[in-house]
């Protein structure tokens, strides 16, 4: 069950929340409605920006800034197990920069669904275990690519997925027993 941290934990958490966007109730005009191209490109700027945040803060182990855009009830669903409560998740996200050196984490893209209310993005995390704490041995080289989805509820993070191909920790694990 280890080796399968750093996709349930590490790679879920370090697009997690980061995709939040605050919607105002102006901007909606029912969760069926399509926004405006107006409205989704605001929204994707601001996305970007507070993905880059969320970033910084995994890559630093501070993560305060999630208290402007997480619920405090938010739940993470990307690990075997949720993590519920912001405290809780921001304690997981934060401690993954002490496991890695070198640890970079880079958004490739980024979207709005139509209605507003999720948020996708495809990232990409790069560095190298500096302990066996997250499942691979030390010194592992780390490349991972995961496509996170955020659910937006009264402009603020309320559940996270994450979702990877586990195929890519399978060879990192392979490559590193050879």
């Amino acid at each position: 069950m280890k080796n399968f941290i750093i996709p349930a934990t590490v790679i879920a958490g370090c697009f997690l929340l980061s995709f939040t966007v605050r919607i105002d109730a102006s901007e909606k005009k029912g969760y069926t409605a399509a926004l405006s191209d107006t409205v989704k490109n605001s929204q994707s700027t601001m996305g970007r920006q507070n993905t880059m945040a969320v970033y910084k803060g995994i890559e630093t182990g501070d993560l305060s800034v999630m208290d402007k855009f997480v619920s405090k009830d938010i739940v993470d669903h990307g690990g075997p197990q949720d993590v519920k409560g912001l405290e809780n998740v921001k304690k997981m996200l934060a401690d993954i920069h002490n496991h890695f050196s070198s640890l970079k984490l880079t958004l490739i893209s980024d979207a709005v669904s139509a209605d507003g209310m999720y948020h996708f993005a495809l990232g990409r995390m790069t560095g190298t275990t500096k302990d066996a704490t997250m499942g691979l041995p030390a010194n592992t080289p780390v490349d991972r690519m995961s496509v996170d989805v955020v659910r937006i509820e009264n402009g603020m993070a309320v559940e996270h997925w994450s979702f990877d191909d586990p195929r890519e920790m399978m060879k990192m694990m392979q490559m590193k027993k050879k």
